[in-house]
């Protein structure tokens, strides 16, 4: 009987955008959930035959409003008794998504026609004959919040792991002077000839973090430096007040990305990905732009985002190459942090280069503002696509003809090799050192292995010509490149979805 009155909720449940017209209102397009475990239990709403939940977005302002309906509903029998979806629902969406059906589309019909999103505009984009505009606001703004607390249920929905946000633990408003340090992104395509008013694409939110920095008051001339002085004040905490968090030394956090179903794979999600970085590249106080807990989808996108933003921009980059006059011993060859390589056989000397230029890499990175890790995820993955074709990683279900590879080819292979290991096996120092040295050696290789993989797919879709290369429609295959391992690629730590763009 329980499975007779049991919907699945990803399919009962759908969500609509709509636009007014002269004769009602228009469905742009509707979509389902991908997951809806943060509001329905096992995914499953118990107590109907014929369940439908819609949930329809005025798509410039995203007044939503739920309709609930079904062929019968279950009679209360003891404690078995039909799940109230409204009441439910009234935990994750405003007041106002539960008012009539007629009063939202007349609602919808008064927007009016010039409408604006809320905040100021900060980019405006022409693609493929549309025009699309992002608005940035901060969340302390009246009309920012209103359109967050609309949009959130989608965050459920579509990323992993995702949570509101502005709120605390007991689900009320943070206090301004915290909102303020939300950044809002919202994405829109500008009206056009055949559609008159603004049509929300996605949005993403930027949370800036306070970022310490050491203190180094210059010396004077002839002097030791001057100690700090001791502080008079103890206590950690932030002014609060009308304070402007933003020009504080900070990190910006890309906490949520998302892109509705119907606009993925357009490039609309390279848009918002591109201006916040350039707004917080150029953004004197931010110091560091850094993802939370980004899932594969968006760290794809970030990885092509970045690429080309770095290619482009600093040649010091884009000539970027392993320094191949680095002789490597069989044996007894020590790789220093420098990257620079000692062949402890025979007594010989710590070689005069590193394999690439640390410091002036390191420079680079603070100038563009780019997390570590990323940092080198892109530098190992530009150096692999400067190797030799005869040696380089490709794709497996890639096949071009390579040339016979040289001493000197290998020699650079394995040069890459050396640092992308090191930095892989500085990441997962602790665990590796659980297991024996032969076992741990596997191991590292297989990651090492894994990623080569990775760099191979994405470096295939930037789309970069390959001198030499002959593709055909039959031919060797790569011997390098392996498939992604079911966990994380560099490490067995998970990671949350906390972004969304396909």
């Amino acid at each position: 009987m329980e499975e007779e009155w049991t919907s699945d909720a990803n399919e009962a449940f759908s969500i609509s955008l709509v636009t007014p017209t002269d004769s009602g209102l228009q469905k742009l397009d509707s979509f389902n959930p991908r997951h809806t475990y943060a509001v329905f239990d096992n995914e499953q709403i118990f107590g109907y035959k014929g369940l439908k939940v819609n949930l329809t977005y005025n798509a410039t302002d995203m007044r939503p409003h739920l309709d609930v309906s079904c062929i019968k509903k279950f009679k209360t029998v003891g404690d078995a008794e039909a799940v109230d979806v409204v009441e439910l629902m009234k935990e994750f969406l405003p007041g106002v998504a539960f008012q009539k059906k007629l009063d939202f589309e007349l609602a919808v019909k008064q927007t009016p026609n010039d409408w604006t999103p809320p905040g100021e505009v900060v980019n405006t984009i022409e693609r493929d004959g549309e025009t699309y505009e992002v608005w940035k606001g901060s969340l302390a703004d009246p009309a920012v919040k209103q359109l967050v607390k609309r949009i959130q249920l989608l965050v459920l929905f579509y990323i992993e792991g995702g949570s509101y946000i502005g709120e605390d633990a007991d689900g009320k408003d943070e206090p301004d002077y915290s909102l303020a340090r939300w950044s809002v992104f919202f994405l829109y395509k500008k009206p056009s000839a055949t559609n008159k008013r603004y049509v929300f694409q996605g949005y993403s939110t930027v949370y800036h973090f306070w970022h310490f920095q050491t203190l180094t008051p210059p010396a004077s001339p002839g002097k030791a430096p001057a100690l700090l002085e001791p502080k008079t004040n103890e206590s950690w905490e932030l002014p609060s007040g009308d304070f402007p968090y933003t020009e504080m030394s900070h990190r910006a956090r890309i906490s949520q990305f998302l892109i509705l179903p119907p606009f993925q794979g357009r490039g609309v999600g390279a848009m918002l990905y591109n201006t916040i970085f350039d707004l917080q590249s150029k953004d004197e106080s931010t110091k560091e732009i850094t993802v939370e807990d980004p899932n594969e989808a968006f760290d794809l996108l970030r990885d092509l985002c970045d690429m080309k933003y770095l290619r482009k921009n600093f040649p010091e980059f884009a000539n970027l190459a392993v320094h191949t006059a680095i002789p490597v011993a069989d044996k007894g060859a020590i790789l220093h942090h420098s990257t620079q390589i000692s062949n402890t056989n025979n007594g010989a000397s710590t070689s005069a280069k590193g394999i690439v230029n640390v410091n002036a890499l390191e420079e680079l990175r603070l100038k563009v503002k780019i997390a570590p890790r990323q940092f080198w995820r892109l530098v190992e993955m530009h150096l692999m696509s400067k190797l030799p074709l005869s040696v380089q990683p490709l794709p497996d279900d890639e096949e071009i003809e390579r040339p016979a590879a040289s001493k000197a080819d290998k020699h650079a292979y394995m040069l890459w090799r050396i640092l992308l290991k090191q930095r892989l096996y500085r990441r997962n120092a602790s665990i590796l050192g659980e297991f024996e040295i032969t076992e741990r050696i596997l191991k590292l290789n297989d990651t090492l292995d894994n990623v080569e993989w990775e760099y191979a797919r994405i470096l295939e879709r930037l789309g970069a010509p390959r001198p030499e290369a002959d593709h055909k429609a039959n031919g060797a295959s790569s011997s390098h490149g392996k498939r992604k391992s079911d966990g994380e690629e560099e490490g067995p730590s998970s990671k949350k979805a906390r972004v969304d763009d396909e």
